[in-house]
């Protein structure tokens, strides 16, 4: 033990440059996109409360599209930038009961420290909007959420617990957007968007009163191929959008060792948040999501770990002086090592069941 200590100190020691700031916590944000499934909010939902239930570990950000709180007999409630009206990409709410079970899953979501974002409405793409059509989505969006009881026949009763001005985060449907993008989302009072990509050790930078959270351009287990840390991406990565049933453990295992590493390298590295973007779809026929929910298990509750909500992140950002985030991106701070070379957090990896 003496011996294991001393390796631990050494290691420790040679990582700290000459004036270091205080090594920085571990974000990891897991959010979801879409969230049409209901199932997948029951799921989801009680496996964070069971993560969550002898401590703070786990929240997620939900990027919701407002069609799913439009019944389908209601359709023509909606019209896109560009698109006739009643149109949506991704179909719309169901009946009015599913519409008002999705909105009991986000109260008790919202309610239990899980954040609400915007994926904008009809899941269209944006490429070629303009600012004022992007304002008109996001007007769209706001409406569908503070009428969401009237719109749908279930009365006043039936309304979110938060204020349509509380969601302040957007993703881009398809990740598709233009420069006026970000016109609109700072006219309509946004915080953050996370529409874009960049390196996986890559901390955040704010533009124009808007910060940045980007997906990550990740290397996929033992290959030498890129891809974006989102499971649609390793739908196409691993086998061209086909669902092939006799690698299901395969992909499970490879999309599972794709985050670990992603986790080390930053965890050990200079504690750039991670990124990770799923949808509620079960691509892979579950691979994907078992393989996320196992990765959550394994790293929410390591030590400095914070498996938390964008606003949070953004929270933690905005406390931080211009040096001691500079300091955060150059790695200037005493360096961990790997958590899974400590054999008492391996613990950890089935705790939650």
């Amino acid at each position: 033990m003496g011996r294991a200590f001393f390796t631990l100190l050494t290691l420790l020691a040679a990582s700290v440059p000459a004036r270091a700031v205080e090594r920085p916590p571990q974000f990891v944000e897991i959010a979801f996109d879409n969230c049409t499934e209901l199932e997948r909010w029951k799921e989801l939902s009680d496996f964070a409360a069971a993560m969550n239930k002898d401590g703070d570990r786990l929240h997620f950000t939900f990027f919701v599209s407002g069609v799913n709180f439009i019944a389908d007999a209601n359709r023509n409630l909606y019209q896109a930038p560009g698109h006739s009206r009643g149109a949506s990409s991704i179909g719309f709410g169901g009946t009015a009961d599913e519409v008002r079970q999705r909105v009991d899953y986000i109260n008790a979501a919202y309610q239990s420290g899980h954040e609400v974002g915007s994926h904008a409405v009809g899941h269209f793409s944006g490429r070629g909007w303009s600012s004022g059509d992007w304002a008109r989505e996001l007007h769209s969006f706001r409406d569908i959420l503070t009428n969401v009881g009237p719109n749908n026949g279930l009365g006043s009763d039936v309304r979110f617990v938060f204020p349509e001005s509380q969601v302040t985060g957007f993703r881009a449907p398809y990740l598709d957007f233009s420069s006026g993008l970000y016109t609109a989302l700072k006219d309509a009072g946004f915080r953050y968007d996370t529409s874009s990509d960049s390196a996986p050790n890559a901390w955040p930078e704010k533009t124009g009163d808007l910060w940045r959270f980007n997906l990550a351009d990740i290397e996929l287990y033992h290959t030498k191929r890129r891809l974006l840390s989102m499971d649609y991406n390793f739908f196409i990565a691993q086998s061209h959008g086909t669902v092939v049933p006799s690698r299901h453990e395969f992909f499970k295992q490879q999309m599972l060792d794709t985050y670990l590493d992603y986790f080390k390298a930053n965890y050990t590295g200079n504690r750039a948040p991670l990124h990770i973007g799923h949808h509620f779809f079960d691509y892979q026929s579950g691979a994907y999501r078992q393989a996320l929910l196992e990765f959550a298990q394994t790293v929410c509750g390591l030590p400095e770990v914070r498996c938390a909500t964008y606003s949070t992140l953004a929270n933690f950002l905005e406390q931080l002086d211009p040096e001691t985030l500079q300091a955060y991106r150059n790695g200037d701070f005493p360096h961990a090592v790997d958590p899974f070379a400590v054999a008492d957090n391996w613990h950890l990896r089935r705790s939650v069941q």
